[in-house]
């Protein structure tokens, strides 16, 4: 769907206004998550969104939205990507959910074989307010660390601390900056 990006900073940031431009996908109470997936191309270099979905496997429940991350790639000019990330936006949050924080997604390391770069997956968080901005996070799933994308980096924000995705966020850090 997007792509070729260098980093998964330019990644997120320009799939972050694609997203979130989708219908309802800002629509707060009343709007709807979409998920994607973030892959890696070794023989690019390169990261790359997969299509959208909206598809859900349980109703919305108490100001609770949901999406169904895809589980698999079909991609057929880039038969040997990497999944790193799944992508998801939240309607009217933009805070990672407990569920969100609490989940696994194994293994939690991909490796390039051909350069031996290692990727620790992770989960994205696209969320834009009511001023336009759009606002990135990033959960590792490896490191447990949770991260902020600002200025076009990504800064550690908190870390998840139990199986419940309770989060510890760091001295002077914040959702917002």
């Amino acid at each position: 769907m997007a792509g070729p990006f260098k980093t998964t900073e330019e990644l997120t940031a320009n799939t972050c206004t694609l997203m979130t431009s989708q219908g309802a996908a800002s629509g707060g109470m009343a709007g709807s998550e979409y998920c994607a997936l973030t892959y890696y191309v070794p023989e690019e270099a390169a990261f790359y969104l997969s299509y959208l979905s909206d598809v859900r496997e349980k109703l919305d429940s108490r100001g609770a939205k949901t999406c169904s991350m895809p589980q698999a790639l079909n991609d057929p000019r880039h038969v040997g990507a990497l999944i790193i990330a799944g992508d998801h936006t939240h309607p009217h949050n933009l805070r990672f959910s407990a569920g969100d924080l609490s989940g696994r997604w194994n293994p939690t390391r991909m490796v390039d074989m051909k350069t031996g770069r290692v990727f620790h997956r992770e989960l994205y968080l696209l969320y834009l307010d009511r001023g336009g901005i759009c606002r990135v996070y990033s959960y590792n799933y490896a490191t447990r660390i949770v991260s902020a994308l600002r200025n076009a980096q990504w800064v550690e924000i908190g870390q998840v601390y139990d199986d419940s995705g309770n989060i510890q966020m760091f001295e002077g850090k914040d959702w917002l900056p």
